[in-house]
């Protein structure tokens, strides 16, 4: 999360409001884009780890494990303004919300790699 708090982050509720509640049941694009990351993040519990996938094609990914425990992925040594706007995209995407996709060569790739670690699992158990 270091890299996350390198970004110069300007997003601030108008002075004399205070900012809108954030929670998975009624998360908005609007909150996701507009609301410091930290707050984003905390409201909808998701962690934020820099891999140590270090291939030049991978920007970021999401994990979603038991109990709806999300993790996002980022790549080490990116800008930190592109690693915010990942994560800011990975989140709306995760919550399946309305978020333009990204322009190329960008692209997002689902996978849903249960049956392929059940499948691991009973052949290293069988063995």
């Amino acid at each position: 999360m270091d890299i996350l708090s390198q970004a110069t982050d300007s997003r601030q509720a108008t002075p004399g409001q205070a900012e809108p509640a954030i929670s998975r049941a009624t998360v908005t694009v609007a909150q996701i884009m507009k609301l410091p990351l930290d707050q984003v993040l905390t409201g909808l519990d998701i962690q934020v780890i820099e891999s140590s996938i270090t291939d030049a094609n991978f920007y970021g990914g999401v994990h979603i494990g038991n109990g709806g425990k999300i993790t996002i992925l980022t790549s080490p040594g990116r800008d930190p303004r592109i690693t915010d706007t990942l994560v800011r995209y990975l989140t709306a995407k995760t919550f399946n919300l309305d978020v333009a996709d990204l322009p190329a060569p960008f692209g997002v790739e689902y996978t849903d790699i249960t049956e392929q670690a059940r499948n691991a699992w009973i052949k290293a158990v069988s063995a």
